[in-house]
Order: C-alpha cells, then sequence, then structure tokens
C-alpha cells in the first residue's frame, strides 16, 4: 500500500494524501477527515525519511570544471538526478579558474570537503596532473574525477576515476581523414595551451599528422567561442580553398564552422566534417555531422554506482576507461 493506492481508495490526488500526511491547512475538513478513515482502514504507515529519522543524509559534492562545455553541463545534470534518487544530498560547484594552481586548488578543496563533511566528491574536467600523491591522500572522503586530467598513476587506490580514451580516439580521429586521402586537413581546436583532456587530443592530431609526413598543419585556435571559430573558418577557407576537410576537437564548435561555410558558399559535401564528443545538436545540424561519441550514459551510470559502493565501503578505487562510439553522419 502506497500514497497513489490511497489516493485512488479515497479518489483524491496523491497530492492531497500527502498534504492531510503533512498537516496542511489547505484541505478541507471533510476530505481530510475521509482520507484518514481510509488510511486507517487500510493500517496506511508511510515510510519515514532518513531526514525525519533525524539521521544525516550523506552529501555528495559535485564539481564541474568548464561549464562552457555543453557536455559537462549535461553529465553533471544527469548525475545530480541519479545522486538524488539514491537517497543522497547533491551540493554543486563550478570552478573556472584555470591559472591556479593545481596543488594550492586541490588542498582549498580538502579544506571544504572536511568542512562541509561531505561522504563523496566527484569532480568533473580539469587538470590535476602536477599534483602529488601525498596530497591526494589527503582526501577525506572517496573521490572520483570523470574525464580529469591526473598523475600517471593507474595503481593508485586512493580516488577511482572515470575517464574516455581521448588520446587514442583522437588520434583515430585524424588518421580516419588522411587515411581517405585528405592531406590538406584544417584542425579546430580549443588553444596550443588547453591542458585538459581536449589539449589530450591536440596532441594526438600532431602524432597523427607526424606519423603521416603531413606537413600542411592548419589549426584555429577558438576558445571554444562561436565568434571565434566562425572568423577563424572563414579567413582559413579564403586563404586555403584547397582544404578538404575538418578534424574538430570538440562538437561545441561545430555551429560555427557550419555557418561559416554557408556564408562563403562552400558546398557542404566538399568538405568533410569529423568532430568530438558526441552532443546531441550535432545531429540535427544540415549537414548532420559525424563524431565520436562519448559514451556519457554509461560512464555516468558507472560512475554513481561507484560512489555509492565506496561509500558503502562494498567497492574499492577503481581506473575506469570508456570507448568513445563513431556516430557516422553526412558530414563524413
Amino acid at each position: 500500500m502506497n500514497i497513489r493506492e490511497i489516493a485512488r481508495i479515497a479518489d483524491v490526488t496523491p497530492g492531497t494524501v500527502s498534504k492531510v500526511l503533512n498537516n496542511y491547512p489547505d484541505v478541507g475538513e471533510a476530505t481530510r477527515k475521509h482520507v484518514l478513515e481510509i488510511i486507517e482502514e487500510y493500517q496506511y504507515a508511510p515510510k519515514v525519511s532518513p531526514r525525519r529519522k533525524g539521521k544525516a543524509i550523506p552529501k555528495i559534492g559535485l564539481v564541474t570544471e568548464g561549464v562552457y562545455n555543453p557536455l559537462y553541463s549535461h553529465i553533471e545534470d544527469m548525475l545530480s538526478i541519479l545522486i538524488h534518487n539514491s537517497g543522497y544530498l547533491v551540493l554543486g560547484f563550478h570552478d573556472n579558474y584555470h591559472a591556479q594552481d593545481k596543488t594550492e586548488k586541490m588542498t582549498e578543496m580538502i579544506r571544504q570537503l572536511e568542512k562541509e563533511k561531505l561522504s563523496g566528491l566527484i569532480y568533473i574536467g580539469g587538470n590535476f596532473a602536477p599534483v602529488s600523491r601525498e596530497v591526494f591522500r589527503q582526501l577525506p572522503c572517496p573521490a572520483i574525477f570523470i574525464n580529469t586530467v591526473l598523475p600517471e598513476q593507474e595503481d593508485e587506490l586512493t580516488y577511482s576515476s572515470i575517464q574516455v580514451s581521448h588520446f587514442q580516439t583522437a588520434f583515430g580521429q585524424m588518421k580516419s581523414l588522411i587515411d581517405q586521402g585528405h592531406q590538406n586537413i584544417c584542425t579546430v581546436i580549443s588553444s596550443f595551451i588547453d591542458n585538459s583532456v581536449y589539449g589530450m587530443r591536440v596532441q594526438a592530431y600532431q602524432a597523427a599528422l607526424r606519423m603521416a609526413g603531413n606537413e600542411t598543419n592548419w589549426y584555429i585556435e577558438t576558445d571554444y567561442q562561436y565568434q571565434k571559430t566562425y572568423d577563424g573558418i572563414k579567413a582559413h577557407f579564403l586563404n586555403h580553398p584547397e582544404t578538404t576537410a575538418i578534424c574538430c576537437v570538440s562538437d561545441t564548435m561545430v555551429p560555427a564552422i557550419l555557418r561559416a561555410l554557408h556564408d562563403l558558399k562552400t558546398p557542404a559535401e566538399s568538405v568533410k566534417i569529423l568532430s568530438f564528443d558526441g552532443l546531441e545538436s550535432v545531429a540535427y545540424c544540415i549537414p548532420s555531422v559525424t563524431t565520436f561519441a562519448q559514451p556519457v550514459a554509461d560512464m555516468v551510470k558507472h560512475t554513481a554506482q561507484l560512489m555509492k559502493g565506496l561509500i558503502s565501503q562494498e567497492q574499492n578505487h577503481q581506473h575506469v576507461t570508456f570507448q568513445p562510439l563513431l556516430m557516422r553522419r553526412e558530414s563524413c
């Protein structure tokens, strides 16, 4: 027996039953009496939540570095729902101060975790590669890092990581264009000083081009800005109309790329576009864009389950790498 069944028998809404149970004043006396009689008749006992029992609800800190990234916002949204539905309280934080010393940032975060008495931490994005093992070992609660650049310490079991094979996939992304015979490739990146996983992709592009002996290295730095992307693509194609392919580091910049090509009156079929991330929006562009999609649903599900297991001490820390899926569409 639950609230919905009581509501059906009493011929009222579940919300009305909830109001009666919580003694809200905006319920008519006759209705209140009728619902209480049904509750008594069926001996319905509402479940008491942990909050009402006086028990502390576990609090999970959810930090997103790079809120301009729509993929990270999507991951944050999905995680918030899953964690909340698991009975935890979600505390969200945003951190875009990229220039801060990483050891200092981690130390400040550890102090905040202790102050808030959090039961767990999930960190999306960022780069903590320069941080020592000793600092990581000061984490006061289980921590899971998603798409974060971390120290090369796969055997480290003081925290967990959920990653995508960024370097290998990006290498294959560029190699795919090269293998199709493209020699004049424009590579759209965030910037050469990007030290996030998107910077790792740039290193992979460079490695694939070097391996192929391709000396035509055309890069457009965009800083994830539409206007900068648009202007860069227009200027590039005016100077290099022989370009036959675009390798894009992130789907975020795709709309600006397509608009620039449209305004240049460059036929869509004359330029192949291959991107990375799997944002839903690029499937609805004209042309729809081929992209390597991060398996977000699987990553989020695994993260939520792992955090639950770490808090209950039923699971140990782990480092998991997911493989992106090629979504083949009209652009390539």
